[in-house]
């Protein structure tokens, strides 16, 4: 390729904001062998160099299954330059494969560069996932179009087309659905994935350091997944800053304004895998620190701006982020209940515990929902020497590593034993009543409670689901909420958090 080409071609690659070629490889899901001859069609995106033409771009795989659209015009020559990208208003590259005898794929391909150096020169490619045909005649068991033969090469369940549960169909975490390329995040169908896009007015933008918390609290969550693995993979896609003129003060309680705002901000396409949060001002007449659109649900909103600190802190916006989303998939401020400053829930949904995390194994600020089941407490009779019981199968012991909060303050002991439940600075062997729910009264019973990480529900009140599902996209309860939109309390104010 000539120096003067070659300068071009990395100038418009340039002007277009990406560059590289695309490839990837075809094989046979019966045979595991690569399939030479097959089209692939850009049926939707752009093409531009001299291999383009005036129809769609196209690539043929050669005898090792490889296809290569090529930007450089290394491989297939300086007159069959292709640099693919994304159609204006789409986010990815649409492609489709064919050849007789098997059924045609589509793939939903947003490129994402790597480096790689042949021959001394460094080139940026990106991968597109290899794709496994399926025969005209073989089995789909389970009807999400990916045959029997090709589940067996990518370790998905032949009979389930939502292998790991979490409301995405293996296809759609395979291959794209709908104009959105979920690899590009990555998905994966052996492990469960939650996806949100995260936007924000201009000054409550969240910080790195606060989403990576929550990230990192689903991907310790004791959740098991086909390949092997424990942990959510969290994807929160940290999307659009909110034009000033758009960006609504103080938002309304009906959700109208949060309505306009992602009817412009948030892709219609997205809708069937992601949830929706929005970092904003305030809302209401109060200070509360956030919402979401009912139990579960798909959107939420985080308004911080009217606390001490603008925006929150880092911890306050973590924990409210987690608290909301929390709602999103299905968690009340007690858990399977309402009750709130439940003493014997441990998980971030309680107010007690959603600006400041938990304290588990000495260690302060720990974002986590609950993992412990704890039998039922009353206020009328508390021991402060034998503390919690756990019910099975959490054990004292997983008692013993989590700290306790208390009426807004941090106790000694542990959930398991010796816990200065009234803060004397000492622990009483008689037991006595006491009021921890805040309010005027020491009376009432708290019922168990539960692990919140295997109770999570991931259809987003039936937002949650694409068409490659089946049968699988109907919900299995009869109401889609929990608790209504419209019954849905509003959340943490900071006046709540100083009180005592």
């Amino acid at each position: 390729m000539s120096t003067f080409y070659k300068s071009l071609l990395t100038a418009s690659m340039g002007l277009v904001g990406l560059n590289g070629c695309v490839y990837g490889y075809i094989y046979d899901s019966a045979s595991g062998s690569a399939v030479e001859g097959v089209t692939v069609i850009v049926a939707s995106g752009t093409c531009s160099g001299t291999g383009c033409g005036t129809g769609l771009a196209t690539q043929s795989t050669d005898s090792s299954g490889l296809y290569v659209f090529d930007a450089y015009g290394n491989r297939h020559g300086e007159n069959n330059v292709q640099l693919i990208t994304a159609a204006s208003g789409e986010e990815a590259v649409r492609l489709v494969y064919s050849r007789a005898g098997f059924r045609s794929v589509t793939v939903y391909h947003r490129p994402k560069y790597t480096t790689m150096t042949q021959d001394g020169t460094e080139y940026e490619v990106s991968a597109v996932q290899p794709v496994y045909l399926c025969a005209l005649n073989a089995v789909d068991s389970d009807g999400d179009g990916v045959c029997d033969a090709a589940e067996a090469r990518y370790g998905t369940n032949p009979n389930s087309s939502d292998t790991d549960g979490d409301r995405i169909s293996d296809f759609a975490e395979l291959f794209g659905y709908g104009g959105v390329d979920l690899r590009y995040w990555g998905a994966n169908p052996l492990k469960k994935d939650v996806f949100v896009e995260v936007d924000y007015y201009a000054d409550r933008k969240p910080t790195q350091g606060a989403l990576d918390s929550v990230t990192t609290a689903f991907a310790n969550a004791p959740v098991s997944n086909p390949n092997g693995t424990t942990g959510i993979a969290l994807h929160l896609v940290l999307d659009s800053q909110i034009a000033a003129a758009d960006a609504i003060s103080n938002l309304d309680t009906g959700w109208v304004g949060v309505d306009t705002i992602k009817s412009k901000y948030f892709k219609s396409r997205r809708a069937p895998f992601f949830h929706y949060a929005l970092f904003a001002n305030t809302y209401g007449t109060t200070t509360s620190s956030g919402l979401s659109r009912g139990i579960p649900a798909h959107d939420l909103i985080v308004t911080l701006g009217g606390w001490s600190t603008p925006g929150g802190t880092e911890l306050q916006q973590a924990g409210t982020l987690m608290h909301e989303l929390g709602h999103n998939i299905g968690l009340q401020h007690g858990g399977n209940d309402g009750a709130n400053y439940k003493p014997n829930y441990l998980s971030v949904m309680n107010y007690e515990y959603q600006t400041f995390g938990l304290r588990i194994d000495g260690v302060d600020n720990v974002l986590d929902y609950s993992r412990v089941r704890v039998a039922s407490v009353s206020e009328t009779s508390v021991n402060e020497v034998s503390a919690f019981a756990p019910i099975a199968p959490t054990t004292e012991a997983d008692l013993a590593r989590i700290g306790v909060r208390i009426n807004g303050v941090q106790r000694t002991g542990t959930a398991s034993a010796n816990l200065d439940i009234n803060g004397s600075g000492a622990i009483q062997a008689a037991s006595f009543a006491y009021n921890f729910n805040r309010d005027s009264d020491s009376v009432d019973l708290f019922p168990a409670s539960q692990n919140d990480w295997l109770a999570l529900v991931y259809d987003g009140a039936g937002q949650i689901g694409d068409g490659w599902l089946g049968t699988t996209q109907g919900l299995s309860r009869q109401q889609p909420f929990f608790v209504v939109p419209e019954k849905t309390d509003s959340c943490l104010t900071e006046q709540m958090v100083l009180k005592r």
